[in-house]
């Protein structure tokens, strides 16, 4: 019965809101680290909305229609430029068993909690950025994100996908003075 329930999903403004009312099981997916509580709806990252999707747990609805997730991706693909990259690392870490949520950063789209952990009771535990090798990854935003990382004294990860969508994580203690720009390629 509980693995039939799907969040059901809409499509306001720019928002994807699944309403409190609309979904009788909104506090489960809360807990397990989806979205965000607004009043009376739980608000959801782009993200989320194609891990839900993808996974049969939830389903987008616009006008009482339900979208695909092909459809879904191109529709928030036309607004989120790196929403593949993005959407790899966040399947990626939450198929290893961690909570991860979407925060409002260019340089450090995601925070990760430790297995076992929650939002609910526990302080995140890293920081993720996110780069594609083979493309240049400037210092200068490595160093913001480190001090930004710091700032909050948590690790940085640097999630690297690689040409077929492996990704390896490092982790980063610190950067170097000189100004470069540092690309990274897997052997």
């Amino acid at each position: 019965m509980l693995s039939e329930v799907k969040l059901k999903i809409r499509l306001r403004n720019t928002l994807f809101i699944a309403s409190k009312k609309e979904n009788p099981y909104w506090r489960a997916f809360y807990a397990s680290g989806y979205g965000v509580i607004d009043n009376d709806s739980l608000v959801l990252h782009p993200v989320e909305v194609l891990y839900l999707i993808e996974n049969g747990k939830g389903m987008l609805l616009i006008n009482d229609d339900k979208i695909s997730l092909e459809d879904a991706y191109r529709l928030i693909s036309r607004r989120i430029r790196d929403i593949l990259r993005l959407y790899l690392v966040y399947r990626d870490i939450r198929e290893r068993g961690y909570i991860i949520r979407p925060l409002h950063s260019d340089l450090t789209p995601f925070e990760i909690y430790e297995r076992g952990k929650n939002h609910l009771q526990d302080e995140s535990f890293a920081l993720i950025l996110v780069a594609e090798a083979g493309k240049e990854i400037r210092l200068e935003e490595l160093s913001q994100a480190l001090k930004q990382a710091k700032r909050y004294n948590k690790l940085l990860i640097v999630a690297l996908i690689d040409e077929i969508g492996e990704i390896t994580y490092y982790q980063i203690d610190e950067t170097l003075v000189e100004e470069t720009i540092l690309k990274i390629y897997r052997k």
